[in-house]
């Protein structure tokens, strides 16, 4: 199957998916379905659906709607960076489709661009909310130290092919737990009611040439994790030292962290329920 171009999301005339036929329209009571979902982001301006730009919650929306004849209020477990991947985002959708959810789930994976694809879709209670039942995401972020990064690992890593010191970074990490404010790590002029969150697991481990930071939270600000990484890369260097790293808790200043680490490394792995 070819990829579709994720081009102009104007909503089209519904048509009938053949994988479905007859079926499509069959309606009973509202069901609530689950899906988790997996994508590789290069193409996508993140989750949240946009008026002219090609979104993951776009997509899939209309593809449900080419499906069951539906337009669905498709809830996400949280919105992702333009650029960024997910191996298991949830989402939720209330629909009268009669369509058994791993058949629903087929149907979408048959007209989706392959680079987005339902890893499973079931029924789910109807009170289940996505974002709002989630107790914890689970983010890593994926550095590649070698002087040369191969071409298969170009979408979904940093390249950074400079001398790091280790040791610094992962003492630096294990100040990240616990409940903290993250002012100094959220995105400059975002709107946020609190900058307090709590962090239940936070690890860097090195494994050859790559370098992963694994973050586990109750939530998470915009770019948070993005510029923890890059805060933990200027540990290594140097450039910030553990008591200016653990100063920037109670500072509360965006500008004496480190950068805000690319986009294409960061890969969303796992909502808690």
């Amino acid at each position: 199957m070819q990829d579709r171009k994720p081009g102009n999301q104007t909503r089209q005339p519904l048509k009938a998916c053949p994988e479905i036929g007859r079926n499509r329209i069959q309606l009973s009571d509202n069901r609530n379905i689950r899906l988790t979902v997996a994508f590789e982001g290069t193409r996508y301006h993140g989750w949240q659906m946009q008026r002219d730009s090609p979104t993951i919650q776009g997509l899939i929306s209309d593809a449900i709607a080419k499906i069951t004849g539906e337009r669905v209020n498709l809830i996400g477990s949280g919105r992702t960076d333009a650029g960024t991947h997910a191996r298991a985002l949830v989402a939720n959708f209330l629909t009268q489709s009669m369509i058994a959810p791993a058949q629903l789930g087929r149907a979408l994976n048959g007209v989706l661009p392959r680079d987005i694809r339902i890893v499973s879709a079931r029924k789910a209670p109807l009170d289940f909310h996505a974002r709002r039942d989630a107790i914890s995401k689970t983010y890593r972020y994926q550095v590649y130290l070698g002087s040369i990064l191969v071409p298969h690992l170009v979408r979904e890593y940093f390249h950074y092919p400079y001398r790091l010191q280790i040791a610094p970074m992962q003492q630096a990490v294990r100040l990240f737990l616990g409940e903290h404010d993250f002012a100094s790590f959220a995105k400059t002029n975002a709107s946020h009611s609190s900058t307090v969150r709590h962090i239940f697991r936070c690890e860097l481990k090195k494994k050859g040439l790559r370098l992963f930071l694994t973050v586990q939270g109750n939530g998470f600000l915009h770019h948070m994790v993005r510029n923890m990484a890059g805060t933990l890369i200027e540990v290594g260097k140097g450039s910030i030292s553990l008591e200016q790293f653990q100063d920037l808790f109670v500072k509360r200043d965006r500008r004496l962290a480190g950068f805000t680490a690319p986009a294409h490394g960061l890969v969303l792995l796992k909502v808690q329920y």
